[in-house]
C-alpha cells in the first residue's frame, strides 16, 4: 500500500534531521544526542558531497508529496524543509566554507566550547572525547585546505578577523596543556585524564600550531582589507543570499538600510525625551558620555555583575504569567562566558537546553572588564537573552509535542528567534518592568543598536562602507562602549546578514500584533496572541503571518 502524504512527510523530516545530526556530530552532542560523540564533522569534499546529495534528495522527495493532502501544520513543515534545503545548497554553491575565519565560532573556539556539551560523567564518554581530540588534526587539515582554496578563488576572510584568530591561537597555545580549557573540566580522578592530556599534546596542540603558522605566515598577508563580503568572488550574490536566509524576506539590502535609518530616528526621539528628563540635554552623545563617566553605572567585580543578572532574571521570570499562558518547564541559569573566549565575545548570548531537558537553558554574560559594562543595559539584555526572550521561546518550542525535531529545535529560523528576543525588550517596557528611566534608556539604546545593525551591516557588505565608517556610525548613534562596538562590528563582518534578523523580525511581530488588535478591538487577548505566536516553534516570517491570520483568536467572530 503506498505511503500516504502525511506519513511520507514525517519520514522525510526524520530522515532530514538524522542526516543533519550525522553530518554534524558536534551539533548532535549540543542537542543532547550522544550517538556520534566520538566523531567530528567532515568539512572536506566528501562531507560537502554528502550534504549536497542529502539536500537534493529532500527537494526531490518533496516533489512526490501532494500538498493538498497535508494539514496546515504539515504544509509548514514541508515549506521549512524546502527552505532549509534551498539555502543549504546555495551556501555550498557559493562556497561559504572558503572564507570561514571566525573569532567567535572557529575551530579555536568550538573545540574547547564542546566541553560544555560533551558529557564527562562516564569512562565511555571520556573515551569518546579522546577520539574526538585524536580526530581533530584530520578535521583541521580539511578546514585549512578550504581556506587555501579560497586564496586561489578570491574568497578570503577579512584581515582583522584573521588577526583576532591568530591572537586567540597564540594565547591558547601559550597555556600549559593541563591548564587548557580542553582539560580543565575533566575530573582529576578520571582514569582517562592521562589519555586526554596526551591527545591534546600530541594531536590538538600540534594541529592548532599548524593553523597558527598558516594563518599568520601565509593567509594574513593575503587577507582582504575590505570589510564587506562584496569584495570576494560572488560576494554580492552571497550577501543577497545571506540577507534572504537570515530575514526570511525578499527585502533588498538598500531597503533594509533605509528601514534602519528610519527606525533609528524614531528610537532616538524617545531617547531624547529621557535625556531631557535625566540630563537636561537633547544631545545623546553628551548624555551617553555622562553616563559612561559615572562610576555608579558600572560594577567593579565579576561577582557583582553576575549577581545583578540573577536578580533581574528572577524578577522577570515571576512576571511572565501576566503576558503568557504557557510557560516552559526547563529553567534558565546565568553563567559567565569562559575566560578563553570572553575578550572577543559579545555582551551576552543564550544557549538552549538539551533536547531532553536535562541541561537547562544558559544565559551567558560577559564579565570581562566589568567596569566597562553599563548596568543600565542589564535589564534589556536579560529580557532578550533569557525571559521573555530566547529562553521562553526556545524552551517552549522544544517542549511542543507533535512537531518534527528540526522545527522544535529552531533550526535556521534566525529572524523569528532574534526578532522575538528584540520584541521581548519592548514587551518588558509595556509591562512596566524596567526599574526606571535609566533602565528604559538602556533598552532604547539596545533598540537603537539593532536599528543601527541594519545600517552598518548593509553599509559594509552592500554599500562598501569601511570598518571604521561602521564603528564611527555605531559609536555616534548607539550608547555602547567602544570595546563593545568594535566587537560587534567585527561580528557583523564575519557573519554577513545575521545582524539583520533582529529588527526585521521584531517589526514583523509588532505588525502582526497591531493587525490582530485592530481586528479584535477589546476582544484582543495579549496572552492568547503570544501563546499562538509561539505555538508552532520558530517559523519563517512569511509563514508566521499566515499562521496568525488563520488563528481563530484573530478573527472578529472567531472562538479566541
Amino acid at each position: 500500500m503506498p505511503e500516504d502524504a502525511a506519513a511520507a512527510l514525517q519520514r522525510l523530516a526524520e530522515d532530514y534531521w538524522e542526516g543533519v545530526l550525522r553530518r554534524n556530530p558536534t551539533l548532535a552532542t549540543y542537542y543532547g544526542d550522544y550517538r556520534y560523540n566520538d566523531r567530528l564533522p567532515d568539512p572536506g569534499p566528501a562531507g560537502r558531497a554528502a550534504e549536497e546529495a542529502a539536500l537534493t534528495e529532500v527537494l526531490e522527495r518533496l516533489k512526490e508529496i501532494p500538498t493538498d493532502a497535508l494539514s496546515t501544520e504539515e504544509r509548514i513543515t514541508g515549506d521549512m524543509l524546502r527552505i532549509s534545503a534551498v539555502h543549504g545548497l546555495a551556501a555550498l554553491r557559493l562556497k561559504f566554507y572558503e572564507w570561514d575565519v571566525d573569532q567567535m565560532a572557529g575551530p579555536q573556539v568550538w573545540l574547547p566550547e564542546l566541553l560544555n556539551w560533551h558529557p564527562l560523567d562516564t569512562p565511555e564518554h571520556l573515551e569518546q572525547l579522546v577520539a574526538r581530540y585524536r580526530a581533530f588534526p584530520q578535521y583541521l587539515a580539511s578546514y585549512l585546505e578550504n581556506l587555501r582554496a579560497g586564496l586561489a578563488s578570491g574568497r578570503v576572510a577579512f584581515r582583522v578577523a584573521v588577526e583576532r584568530v591568530v591572537d586567540q591561537l597564540r594565547r591558547l597555545l601559550a597555556t600549559p596543556v593541563e591548564q587548557s580549557p580542553l582539560i580543565v573540566p575533566i575530573p582529576a580522578e578520571a582514569a582517562q585524564r592521562g589519555a586526554l592530556i596526551a591527545a591534546v599534546e600530541q594531536a590538538v596542540y600540534p594541529a592548532y600550531q599548524q593553523m597558527l603558522a598558516f594563518l599568520d605566515q601565509e593567509y594574513c598577508p593575503r587577507a582582504r582589507e575590505q570589510a564587506g563580503v562584496w569584495a570576494i568572488t560572488d560576494g554580492e550574490e552571497a550577501y543577497r543570499e545571506l540577507t534572504r536566509r537570515h530575514t526570511t524576506t525578499d527585502l533588498t539590502p538598500e531597503q533594509i538600510h533605509q528601514i534602519g535609518l528610519d527606525e533609528l530616528a524614531s528610537i532616538q526621539a524617545e531617547m531624547r525625551e529621557i535625556a531631557r528628563r535625566l540630563g537636561n540635554t537633547e544631545d545623546l552623545a553628551e548624555f551617553a558620555q555622562r553616563l559612561k563617566a559615572d562610576p555608579n553605572n558600572f560594577y567593579t567585580s565579576r561577582e557583582a555583575l553576575l549577581a545583578a543578572f540573577n536578580a533581574i532574571l528572577e524578577r522577570l521570570q515571576a512576571a511572565l504569567p501576566r503576558a503568557f499562558g504557557r510557560l516552559p518547564k526547563v529553567p534558565c541559569v546565568v553563567r559567565a562566558i569562559e575566560e578563553y573566549r570572553e575578550r572577543d565575545s559579545v555582551a551576552a548570548f543564550y544557549y538552549p537546553p538539551s533536547a531532553d531537558g536535562s541541561r537547562p537553558g544558559i544565559f551567558y554574560a560577559n564579565t570581562y572588564q566589568p567596569q566597562t559594562r553599563p548596568r543600565y543595559n542589564f535589564e534589556a539584555l536579560t529580557a532578550h537573552e533569557a525571559v521573555p526572550g530566547h529562553h521562553l521561546q526556545i524552551a517552549l518550542a522544544q517542549e511542543t509535542e507533535g512537531l518534527p525535531a528540526f522545527r522544535r529545535l529552531g533550526f535556521e529560523a534566525t529572524a523569528f528567534v532574534e526578532g522575538w528576543g528584540l520584541y521581548s525588550e519592548r514587551l518588558v517596557d509595556e509591562l512596566g518592568l524596567y526599574s526606571g528611566d535609566l533602565d528604559r534608556y538602556g533598552m532604547l539604546g539596545y533598540q537603537a543598536w539593532r536599528a543601527s545593525r541594519l545600517v552598518v551591516d548593509t553599509g559594509m557588505h552592500a554599500l562598501r562602507w569601511t570598518r571604521q565608517q561602521a564603528i564611527d556610525f555605531m559609536i555616534t548613534n548607539v550608547g555602547l562602549t567602544e570595546p563593545e562596538v568594535v566587537n560587534e562590528i567585527d561580528r557583523y563582518i564575519i557573519w554577513p546578514g545575521q545582524a539583520l534578523a533582529y529588527m526585521i523580525g521584531q517589526r514583523h511581530f509588532m505588525e502582526l500584533r497591531r493587525e490582530a488588535a485592530q481586528r479584535l478591538g477589546p476582544r484582543f487577548d495579549l496572552r492568547a496572541f503570544h501563546d499562538e505566536a509561539l505555538a508552532h516553534a520558530a517559523l519563517p516570517l512569511s509563514t508566521l503571518k499566515l499562521v496568525i491570520d488563520a488563528w481563530p483568536g484573530a478573527q472578529p467572530n472567531g472562538a479566541g
